[in-house]
């Protein structure tokens, strides 16, 4: 018998049968799905639970890990005061009682309850479109058939299934985006504040090119992020090590230039037509990087599709100033702060906007942005359209560092703290407005996850396509969303530079197996009070049917028994469905995390020996150089093999 919610009508003689979460009973339909609730007001209160997963992880995440910095309680925060109370994050009043939540409150649980079930049907319609086998599985394929799937509650009320198989796909994923997104952002958020907080600057910085319609995005994005160098007949080129080797882009080369980068002392020595050996020494020059500071930075890549322009691949970077460097910023170590000076901060723009326009001119002159602008009243400032940069002098400006990363799912607007700063840098990709603030059925814009969406309303909801958020036809979008995967498959959406973690006191790494650890982390942490199990049969029925949210709307009502009433109705066994004690849940729980923690571990002890094998052959190296030109030294000299003992241990190759 369903479990009752304790609010609900006590009575000695209910009669036996399936219930809605409130106790009323439900009368089921031969041959029709199963319902789960006696109303829609009873469907819309267990939404709205099921809800909190995305306010909660927002609002709340960050006050039970004292390590990671969000909205809620950490080393940077402060006591939440009076108007935070009114403003919809719940306090208590004189008595210790929790407050009434505010109608904004519900609202924004409203909004991340439908962003919720928007990110599961655009991972549906991933996984019948993708051309990637990991997306196509993502979601429905389960890790051990023989544990089955479990689907459980959480203490704060939304679902957390566990035991099935996710892609980690930043880029292509909704659902893994969304939590991959999540943990970076945190991630990001506590590197800056930390680095601000010991007295140094951030700059954000945002680099487009220009684009139309007619843009190939897979060259436009080699221009900008490098791709695999190949040879005549198209098959990549490999280095010493046998690892392929990549034409660096425009992103690439900007860390590198010597004007920015300056010039190590370099020794160079040379033999003559008469035999002598000379040499000469080019003393180390300063770059800009000394004068501003430059100890690092978090580059997060964003792509929109305009209708008028196409694909519009843009990145958006957080550059750490004002770190006095003991050695690089990848070996280095800082040892002060400073505040740069504006004229030394202007030199640095003026650079950045002159080597990132040349640099995408020598690629393709069709993606060469401008640098200056006429226009009356621009955000630019006259400087053009290629470079935006903000400088971020305080802690105030977090909410300009969180969008950096934030999802690309068609969310609410920025803070309008953060608007401004944005509008500079939307002239580049001649888009009037960027695909985040964009709302309403008459969409020019989009997100690749919003072309999911749109096939969802198109081909699985039946959406008169001009109500459908988006433009396009079904034909259309596929082919865009082909072009996409082709485009960004093995590119990194947010990547540290070396050393930068080192510098604001974290660990971690861009890897792929760092994204899967985000996406799984919250199931084996979440405490859960019950839940159900399914086999694989029972599973691949409810993906077959596109029931997952039914099932997920029961375990949330805590009506367990209706999760087998759906799998029955839809045509597969209820006795493939168990019921699961909070105990149950609990050593699952305890098995998957010790399983993400040993996969880290062993991804830490990989990466120790990578890094000890690599300097092991850095110092080989030198020591062979070295021995080189001790070498030419020696035969300069052209010792008395007789005579002069070290013509013995040249024999004897000991250089």
């Amino acid at each position: 018998m369903p479990r009752v919610r304790s609010d609900a009508p006590a009575s000695p003689h209910l009669p036996s049968g399936p219930r809605c979460h409130c106790g009323t009973a439900i009368q089921h339909t031969p041959g029709k799905r199963p319902r789960v609730y006696c109303s829609e007001a009873c469907k819309k209160r267990a939404q709205r639970a099921l809800a909190k997963i995305e306010r909660e992880a927002a609002d709340g995440a960050a006050s039970q890990k004292g390590t990671r910095l969000g909205k809620g309680l950490t080393e940077f925060s402060k006591s939440p005061g009076p108007a935070e109370t009114q403003n919809g994050h719940a306090g208590v009043d004189a008595s210790g009682e929790p407050e009434r939540v505010s109608l904004s409150e519900e609202t924004r649980t409203d909004k991340a309850a439908a962003a919720a079930v928007r990110r599961w049907q655009g991972r549906k319609v991933l996984n019948r479109t993708s051309g990637i086998d990991a997306c196509r599985g993502c979601g429905r394929n389960v890790l051990d058939p023989d544990t089955g799937v479990i689907v459980g509650r959480s203490s704060r009320g939304y679902a957390v299934t566990i035991g099935l198989v996710r892609c980690g796909r930043i880029w292509f994923c909704p659902e893994c985006s969304a939590a991959i997104r999540r943990g970076r952002t945190e991630e990001l958020k506590t590197g800056a504040l930390r680095w601000l907080a010991a007295g140094g600057t951030l700059a954000a910085v945002v680099l487009t090119a220009r684009h139309n319609r007619t843009t190939e995005l897979a060259r436009l994005a080699g221009a900008l992020w490098g791709e695999p160098k190949r040879d005549a007949s198209g098959a990549p080129v490999l280095d010493r090590s046998g690892k392929p080797r990549r034409t660096p882009g425009a992103y690439q080369r900007m860390l590198t230039d010597p004007a920015f980068y300056g010039r190590p002392e370099a020794v160079s020595t040379w033999t003559r037509k008469d035999g002598t050996v000379k040499s000469s020494v080019r003393e180390a020059e300063d770059g800009i990087r000394h004068r501003i500071g430059y100890a690092g930075m978090v580059r997060a890549s964003e792509v929109t599709r305009s209708q008028a322009n196409g694909y519009h691949p843009h990145m958006n970077l957080l550059v750490f100033l004002g770190g006095e460097l003991d050695g690089t910023p990848a070996k280095g170590t800082v040892t002060g702060y400073f505040e740069p000076g504006d004229d030394v901060l202007e030199e640095w723009e003026d650079w950045l906007r002159g080597l990132w326009s040349r640099t995408l001119r020598k690629m393709d002159p069709a993606f060469e942005p401008s640098t200056e602008c006429f226009e009356r009243d621009c955000k630019c400032r006259g400087k053009g359209h290629g470079v935006m940069v903000q400088i971020i002098r305080s802690a105030d400006d977090v909410a300009l560092i969180e969008y950096l990363t934030k999802v690309q799912d068609g969310k609410e607007a920025p803070a309008l703290s953060v608007q401004d700063d944005l509008a500079a840098a939307t002239g580049a990709a001649m888009e009037t407005v960027r695909a985040e603030n964009k709302t309403g059925r008459a969409r020019k814009s989009m997100t690749p996850f919003q072309i999911l969406y749109r096939l969802w309303d198109l081909e699985v909801q039946g959406t008169d396509p001009r109500r459908a958020d988006g433009y396009g036809t079904p034909e259309q979008l596929r082919a865009w969303w082909a072009e996409y995967e082709e485009a960004f498959a093995g590119r990194r959406a947010i990547e540290w530079t070396r050393g930068l973690r080192r510098h604001v006191q974290l660990d971690g790494d861009d890897s792929e197996e760092r994204d899967l650890d985000y996406v799984f982390e919250g199931a084996a942490n979440e405490p859960l009070t019950g839940g159900i199990v399914m086999t694989a049969t029972a599973h691949g029925t409810v993906v077959g049917a596109d029931a997952e949210l039914d099932v997920q709307n029961a375990v949330v009502a805590e009506c367990y028994d209706s999760a087998a009433d759906i799998v029955g109705g839809l045509g597969g066994r209820r006795d493939h469905v168990r019921v699961l004690t909070a105990e149950e849940v609990a050593e699952v729980q305890e098995n998957l995390a010790a399983r993400v923690l040993a996969r880290r571990e062993e991804r830490e002890r990989q990466a120790r020996i990578a890094q000890f094998e690599a300097d092991q052959a850095a110092t080989e190296r030198k020591r062979r150089h070295f021995a080189g030109l001790l070498v030419q030294l020696l035969a300069a000299r052209q010792p008395d093999r007789e005579t002069d003992p070290s013509s013995h241990y040249l024999a004897a190759g000991r250089y």
